[in-house]
């Protein structure tokens, strides 16, 4: 089972490390990047999980009673009791959302991409609060948060930095998310998260440039979370 807090190696966590406080040379900006083992519970997906453990239940002890049981009936006429069939409905959809909640991948097998997409952009949402929008950033804060069950990458930024890159600022983002994604698909996700934090630093480096006053407000260290935000 894949857990944020045990993806990353020593050597992998200082090499991003490394890159956002090089990024942070260049840029009085501050880069929080933080990797979360999943993003949402997905209840539905797991509701629906259920419903379908429950009818493949009910099917295949109808087969079995037909089978295995001496009938003058038809297989059609043939049937559990009502009561057998209520109670393996309900065992089914027991036992189905007791083996989706171990594995988020069949939670989410019955879910809908625009569903994965609301929940990763929620739990996004929860971590720049937490982590940047609670703490005072002089030169605006980049925030990239990765969900390794959903496999999504969310870049966000606050108000100083959409106001310092103006129409640029939706470049950042999308450049971003797709530098990352890309290096994902080829690499260890290490490389490809030091990747993006080098190029918002690099976007940064003009209009958000590094000020000799500038304070290190924000901690460097990756933020790890499991099992979500």
């Amino acid at each position: 089972m894949v857990n944020a807090k045990k993806q990353f190696s020593e050597s992998e966590l200082l090499e991003i490390e490394t890159a956002i406080i090089q990024a942070e040379e260049r840029t009085s900006a501050e880069i929080v990047v933080a990797v979360s083992t999943e993003s949402g519970r997905y209840d539905r997906g797991e509701c629906h999980f259920g419903v379908v453990v429950s009818i493949l239940a009910l099917v295949l002890f109808n087969l079995l009673n037909a089978l295995f049981i001496d009938h003058e009936l038809s297989f059609f006429e043939v049937g559990l009791p009502f009561y057998w069939q209520l109670a393996v409905v309900v065992a089914g959809y027991v036992v189905g959302i007791m083996i989706a909640s171990l594995n988020i991948k069949m939670r989410m097998l019955l879910g809908t991409p625009e569903e994965v997409e609301e929940e990763v952009a929620k739990g996004a949402r929860l971590v720049f609060l937490e982590e940047v929008l609670s703490s005072q950033r002089l030169g605006g804060a980049v925030l990239i948060y990765l969900s390794l069950a959903e496999c999504r990458v969310a870049v966000m930024v606050d108000d100083r930095i959409k106001s310092a890159m103006g129409k640029n600022c939706n470049d950042l983002v999308t450049d971003t998310q797709n530098r990352i994604v890309r290096l994902i698909g080829e690499g260890r996700l290490s490389t490809a998260l030091a990747a993006g934090v080098e190029l918002i630093g690099t976007r940064l480096e003009k209009n958000v440039p590094y000020r000799e006053d500038n304070i290190n407000e924000l901690p460097n260290h990756v933020v790890l979370i499991h099992p979500r935000p």
